[in-house]
């Protein structure tokens, strides 16, 4: 019963259930305004589709599924490539730039493949978004983070430029040939795994993928689990931003 009610009081999905409540009751109505009514039943269709948790589980895991976890670093490894995500800036009572949480499971998963073999260096990419914006490039704030989890500063090549994915590639691409590396791996979360090797690739670069921070990994069946909510609408949000980003890197020759 807790778990109805909890499901009940999310706002989304409360107001969901009153204009799906609203509508069904204009639908009921002896002479309603067919073609207002067809567009906001299309529109309320879509907003279904959206916000259903089960198709964002199945959209986000024909993004992850491609790519499964690296169940252990390849022998022939010489560097690991380990892309960021962001990072929150000095702004009132934070004092220092910290890592957003993708960056940091990123940073513990780069670690955890440095620990399996010899030490190899480690690229961390990552610059400013906005230039303007306090405190260092994220690639230093990443690097500072995975010398405190057992990181030798000497392995560390940092690379403070790029503000994409592309330039990501583009960038690290230069280090690996500078550095005459021919065998890394690449670090990122499961969803953006597809976009950046596709990048890599188009640089004349073919790395091991070891995609982290999987988020389609199981799903109930159950009937709450069918109930549109916010959580499902963001999950759909990260999945259009993947595929209209590779779709605008197609278009325009970066992939």
């Amino acid at each position: 019963m807790y778990e109805v009610i909890n499901a009940l009081c999310e706002p989304l999905s409360l107001v969901y259930l009153l204009l799906l409540a609203a509508l069904l009751n204009l639908w009921r109505q002896p002479r309603p305004p067919r073609r207002r009514l067809l567009l906001m039943t299309g529109a309320f269709a879509g907003l279904t589709v959206v916000c259903c948790p089960p198709v964002a589980y199945l959209a986000l895991g024909s993004l992850e599924w491609r790519y499964p976890p690296l169940e252990h670093r390849p022998a022939n490894v010489q560097a690991i490539v380990v892309l960021s995500s962001g990072v929150l800036p000095p702004s009132g009572p934070r004092a220092q730039s910290e890592l957003d949480h993708d960056s940091i499971l990123r940073c513990q998963h780069a670690v955890q493949l440095y620990q399996q073999g010899p030490p190899c260096k480690l690229i961390v990419s990552g610059g400013k978004v906005h230039p303007d914006e306090p405190g260092p490039a994220v690639a230093h704030v990443m690097a500072d983070f995975l010398v405190q989890l057992g990181v030798k500063r000497e392995d560390l090549i940092i690379e403070d430029q790029s503000r994409s994915t592309y330039e990501n590639a583009v960038q690290s691409t230069h280090l690996l040939k500078q550095s005459e590396i021919d065998a890394a791996v690449l670090v990122t979360d499961a969803v953006d795994m597809y976009r950046a090797m596709s990048c890599f690739r188009k640089q004349g670069v073919a790395l091991t993928p070891s995609p982290c921070h999987f988020r389609a990994t199981s799903f109930k069946w159950e009937l709450l689990d069918f109930i549109p909510n916010a959580g499902a609408a963001r999950t759909w949000q990260r999945v259009a931003h993947e595929y209209l980003g590779t779709l605008w890197y197609w278009l325009h020759g970066r992939i």
